[in-house]
């Protein structure tokens, strides 16, 4: 399951509510139900499954998609509603009443002979048909123009959703990497794991904001790394997950220059601190 199938998956839940004829407040709870169920199914078929890409297909369904089925149901209910109330009698029979009455009062009353009315009768009752199936395919094709455009619509949210999704993973990607050479050049200035660890501590804790905070901290091996912060360019969980990578980045370089030690000695002194 990818952001390429938002298309697909929202053809899906659009057929659904067609069919089981949803209304409208039902709609965002049949979303949530339809992705739980898949992300059921597809965790019985697969391995490795994202939660959070279910998560994000659900958000911009739910955001993206659902306005726009609900203005296509709105701009095509007059077309439907008239179309269920179409029955083929009314037409059959109304159609073969006024061509009877128009063609008595032409004939003066001579077109109601067996003779005459039988025959015509008929030929009116198949008219009656035809035009009912015409109005019926007039009311069909309006129904699958305004599909079509539903549809292009959606796949100009797919494109949209890759386009961001590629972004995003090539961001992260970008950010990793920036982020593995910010470590290499804080830990460059830290002779020991400790002194490094009881900086990162004051740092994490205060995450400072703005440049008096971070001149308070008095942590030259850091104001690099925090430049960006105080500048008010990253959100606070774009912080945390500076942070966040920094922690996992510091842990693999050390135990990249002590693989014997470091473990047992970082996890001795965490129990020493609790």
């Amino acid at each position: 399951m990818s952001q390429v199938e938002l298309t697909r998956i929202s053809k899906e839940i659009i057929d659904h509510a067609e069919k089981a004829v949803v209304p409208e407040k039902a709609l965002p709870r049949m979303v949530d139900d339809y992705f739980v169920q898949r992300l059921k199914e597809d965790e019985m078929h697969h391995a490795g499954v994202d939660p959070r890409l279910y998560e994000g297909l659900r958000n911009v369904v739910k955001a993206e998609v659902l306005p726009l089925y609900e203005t296509y149901r709105l701009g095509t209910a007059r077309t439907r509603e008239r179309k269920q109330r179409r029955k083929i009698w009314q037409y059959v029979l109304g159609t073969v009443a006024f061509f009877q009455v128009l063609e008595m009062i032409v004939t003066r009353g001579r077109s109601i002979a067996p003779q005459v009315f039988i025959p015509t009768t008929i030929l009116y009752t198949f008219l009656g048909f035809i035009i009912y199936t015409a109005a019926q395919y007039f009311d069909d094709l309006q129904l699958t123009r305004a599909r079509h455009r539903l549809e292009k619509s959606l796949e100009g949210l797919e494109r949209k959703a890759q386009t961001d999704a590629d972004y995003d993973q090539r961001r992260e990607l970008l950010d990793n990497d920036v982020l593995r050479g910010e470590a290499l050049e804080i830990l460059a200035q830290y002779e020991s794991p400790e002194d490094f660890w009881r900086d990162y501590r004051l740092v994490r804790e205060a995450d400072p904001t703005v440049p008096a905070e971070l001149r308070a901290l008095n942590l030259p091996a850091f104001e690099k790394f925090l430049k960006f912060h105080v500048k008010g360019e990253y959100s606070e969980v774009a912080r945390q997950h500076r942070f966040n990578r920094l922690f996992v980045e510091a842990h693999e370089l050390f135990l990249s220059r002590d693989r014997a030690n470091y473990a047992l000695i970082h996890l001795k002194q965490c129990t020493k601190s609790s």
